[in-house]
């Protein structure tokens, strides 16, 4: 359901998350296309002509203003800064403070609230007060309401437009729309913001370079989702770049003084981004763990040196294990109806666990007190007849109370609700300095909200006594001030390492005694082997983003005026073929084909890296006429 606001499932469980994985825009319907035929085996030294595509001058151009959206799972906001800005101080970027009960804060939560019609009644702090005024009259049984809803993208497998989410009392809309409101919202609050500095000021949409921020362990059809659902939201594709959060947060840092002390207790300027310096960031969000290595070259420049890993271990993991708490204190059925009746309490009680859980300091031995909604302690009271203390003291042995309306939990057991996530991040992190592309690193970058918390670095420093541990001034804000400065400069990482394997499925002729009898087809009197995975690119290549890389040839039928290839990603290096297990089907690459193509006509077909997603450029080598082409990864 997105949150649980401790939702549970019909057997009264808490959601269980699971991996998935798979690529960018989405086209025109196809009509009148076909499957590219026979093609020479991958690696055939006869395929002919071959295009060498420079990709080096590819990305936006330079613009008036860079605008970025971090849509997080637990809190959004938004940044910007003009280029001249950015030129004089590259730290000087713009935020929003949205007000809320204990101050300002540069992001609101990630909740939104829609009218009966579908339209934005109100979002982040202002949603939540506004859903629970609804409620309290019980106005709100029409409205929407979506509330950490960003995992969903992660934990969804064979993700379509068609998706739906669920809002907090199981109500539905197609997960773009829902995505695409929030988006807009925050476009909307950032250009009247920005308008709001000089009257006259006027931009044109090609004066915004946008910027939105995905997670780096995100496969590719989730950041494709993304890309929908910013330009749905009325973002050009031309003018939006996706931001890989951990690499935003990088880029931020490297403008960031720390400090150490030397010998004499005096405090020395200490750059960690100096020339052949390895560190890695560890991106600790509200849903996810996102984790880079970096390298720094001699200019200065940025490298990855290791695919971006991570896992759903973020904030709402600890979320999830107080729920489990609360349904172990109250029971199942309680909490149930608890969550269906009271649904503005359950996200009151879960604001307050959420700021408890970043300020709790280890090492102190006074219990830790979250306010309890009295609707839930009148539901216990009238549906189970128990004597709550009594069930506490059998239960937990004195490590849990309730005092009145508060709810007091000893140190001990509030630090347990932490163990699972921390000891997948340690154990990760542990398992990745142990490879060898990895050996070097010396220290470790804490970013993202959930570094905030003091039980996750105090457990990450005690794990990793012989590291570093930097954990910069306000670390929650580091993803969406870097998302600006890498779209002023989104050529500051300069190389980065495949994540999969990314190849086209093909047919090749069949060879007895190497091609596999199951794949033997016969086509026009011909025999062939279809289902071939045909590599472009390879995980674990690191893959510079300015080098020349030759495509790959395929045959083309004349007369047709789309082709269509499908796309493939394997978690292995050397896939044979697309119907093995560690191989997804991505989507499709539709070729638009040229009406002047001659029946021998072949496309040379290259897949790359544009920034931060799978590129594709085509072309036919007779004529040298590129071929229109776009990726269908939601179809």
């Amino acid at each position: 359901m997105g949150q649980c606001l401790g939702r549970l499932d019909s057997g009264g469980r808490t959601p269980q998350h699971s991996v998935n994985f798979t690529p960018v825009a989405v086209p025109p319907p196809v009509t009148n296309r076909t499957y590219l035929q026979i093609c020479d085996p991958p690696g055939s030294t006869s395929q002919g002509e071959q295009l060498t595509t420079n990709i080096e001058n590819q990305g936006p151009p330079t613009r008036l203003l860079v605008a970025a959206i971090d849509l997080g799972t637990t809190f959004s906001g938004y940044a910007f800064s003009f280029r001249h800005e950015y030129l004089s101080d590259r730290l000087r970027i713009s935020t929003n403070l949205w007000p809320h009960n204990n101050g300002m804060s540069m992001k609101a939560p990630t909740s939104i609230l829609l009218d009966p019609e579908g339209e934005v009644k109100a979002f982040g702090y202002e949603a939540i007060k506004t859903f629970g005024d609804l409620a309290e009259y019980n106005q709100h049984v029409d409205y929407f309401f979506f509330n950490k809803f960003k995992m969903n993208l992660y934990q969804q497998g064979g993700l379509s437009t068609d998706f739906k989410l669920h809002d907090i009392s199981g109500k539905t809309m197609l997960a773009v729309d829902v995505f695409t409101k929030v988006i807009w919202y925050l476009k909307q609050h950032l250009i009247n913001r920005v308008k709001s500095l000089d009257s006259r000021i006027q931009l044109a949409p090609e004066d915004v370079q946008w910027v939105v921020t995905v997670p780096a362990i995100w496969d590719d059809k989730a950041k494709f989702f993304m890309r929908k659902a910013a330009e749905k939201a009325g973002i050009e594709g031309r003018n939006l770049t996706l931001a890989l959060e951990p690499e935003a947060a990088s880029l931020y840092c490297r403008y960031i003084p720390t400090y150490r002390t030397d010998l004499q207790g005096n405090a020395q300027t200490f750059d960690i981004f100096r020339p052949n310096t390895k560190y890695m960031v560890v991106d600790l969000g509200g849903g996810t763990v996102d984790i880079t290595v970096h390298s720094v070259l001699e200019s200065g420049a940025l490298e990855e040196v290791h695919q971006p890993t991570g896992g759903y271990w973020g904030g709402s993991t600890v979320d999830n294990e107080f729920c489990a708490l609360l349904v172990c204190i109250f029971g199942t059925d309680v909490y149930q109806e608890f969550q269906e009746k009271f649904t503005a309490d359950v996200i009151d009680l879960f604001q307050e666990f959420d700021l408890k859980k970043r300020t709790f300091e280890p090492g102190k031995d006074a219990p830790l007190s979250i306010k309890l909604p009295a609707s839930l302690i009148e539901l216990y009271k009238m549906r189970s007849g128990e004597d709550i203390q009594e069930v506490l003291k059998n239960k937990f042995d004195q490590e849990i109370k309730i005092k009145r309306d508060k709810l007091q939990i000893s140190p001990q057991v509030f630090i347990r609700l932490f163990n699972k996530s921390i000891s997948s991040i340690v154990n990760h992190i542990q398992s990745l300095l142990e490879k060898n592309t990895v050996s070097g690193v010396s220290v470790l970058l804490l970013v993202g909200g959930y570094a905030e918390s003091h039980v996750v670095r105090d457990a990450i420093v005690s794990h990793f006594p012989n590291l570093q541990i930097i954990h910069p001034p306000e670390s929650s804000s580091t993803v969406l001030k870097g998302a600006v400065l890498f779209g002023h400069d989104p050529k500051a990482i300069v190389a980065r390492v495949c994540k999969y394997t990314y190849g086209i499925a093909m047919m090749v002729p069949y060879k007895e005694g190497v091609s596999d009898p199951s794949k033997k087809r016969v086509i026009n009197g011909e025999e062939i082997c279809d289902d071939v995975f045909d590599v472009h690119l390879r995980v674990g290549e690191q893959v510079s983003l300015s080098e020349n890389r030759t495509g790959k040839q395929y045959n083309v039928q004349s007369g047709q005026t789309h082709s269509l290839l499908e796309v493939y990603a394997s978690s292995v290096p050397n896939p044979k073929y697309v119907t093995e297990n560690w191989c997804t089907r991505l989507g499709s690459l539709v070729l638009e084909v040229p009406p002047n193509t001659q029946a021998n006509d072949k496309i040379v077909v290259l897949l790359y890296y544009s920034g931060t997603e799978l590129g594709v450029s085509a072309l036919n080598p007779r004529t040298k006429q590129e071929t229109k082409t776009y990726f269908d990864f939601l179809g």
